[in-house]
């Protein structure tokens, strides 16, 4: 016959009850941390300087549409043109600085000149821009001084903190940023309601960022609406989950869609 020790049953029954707490409270905390990213970053953004905001009744569309260049939509993934006109790769991401402005532009090129597939970073001064894509000046002889880790890069690594960046997840730096960090985010009002997503942006010649375009949904409507673009300055991180419009659902109702046609930018997005 067998004899079952009931102190063992006893610790073996606690040790699972324990481990099943401990399970969900881990569940418990990690669900908590999910629901609060939005409103952290909405807390942070909180914080802008309400007085240099610009007033939706202030703020019209005209200068956009006069002074913009391309969207941010067709300057990724547009052809990167080498010096003889060759088609040698494709323009993956651009970086921008706390005035939100270009400062350098990510391509990817290779696949001939007896290397692989590479990524390059070139600074936006040495760029130019064409109905046929973004001509670089990298070529088989010079490629490694455009090497995104190359210790000869023409865009040196104190420009990035020494972080410079290829993947999603990737850090460019301080307070440097990543175009595709800004693209697809959701985009939430002054309340914190959700209004919908970060579509596209304007940029200019210079590689000024002009608006952003935001895909409402919801409430207020289906339509692309293009909006001053709040960055460092306002209290906005590369790294949050969402962006924030500092306006009301009043001041939103009042905007018409952004008129595609009426852009005459470079590239089709």
């Amino acid at each position: 016959m067998t004899y079952s020790n009931p102190t063992v049953g006893f610790r073996n029954i606690s040790t699972a009850l324990t481990l099943a707490i401990a399970s969900a409270l881990t569940a418990s905390q990690v669900q908590a941390q999910s629901t609060n990213g939005n409103v952290q970053d909405q807390s942070a953004q909180a914080q802008q300087p309400q007085e240099q905001i610009q007033p939706i009744s202030e703020w019209n569309y005209d200068e956009v549409y006069q002074k913009g260049r391309f969207l941010a939509s067709g300057l990724m993934g547009t052809d990167a043109i080498g010096q003889n006109g060759d088609d040698i790769g494709d323009i993956t991401n651009a970086v921008l600085n706390e005035q939100d402005k270009i400062i350098a532009i990510i391509a990817e090129v290779g696949g001939f000149w007896d290397i692989g597939d590479t990524h390059v970073i070139v600074p936006w001064e040495q760029v130019q821009l064409s109905e046929q894509g973004v001509q670089i000046p990298v070529n088989e002889d010079n490629i490694e001084q455009y090497q995104l880790y190359g210790e000869d890069s023409v865009v040196k690594k104190q420009a990035f903190q020494q972080k410079a960046a290829i993947a999603e997840g990737a850090e460019t730096g301080q307070r440097t940023w990543k175009l595709s960090e800004l693209i697809n985010d959701y985009s939430n009002l002054q309340s914190g309601a959700g209004y919908g997503y970060v579509d596209n942006a304007v940029f200019s010649k210079d590689g000024k960022l002009l608006a952003v375009l935001v895909m409402s949904s919801g409430n207020y409507g289906p339509g692309t609406m293009a909006y001053p673009f709040y960055g460092y300055s306002y209290g906005w991180q590369p790294g949050f989950s969402s962006y924030q419009l500092p306006y009301s659902e009043q001041d939103v109702s009042e905007m018409t869609a952004f008129d595609f046609e009426q852009f005459n930018g470079l590239w089709e997005s």
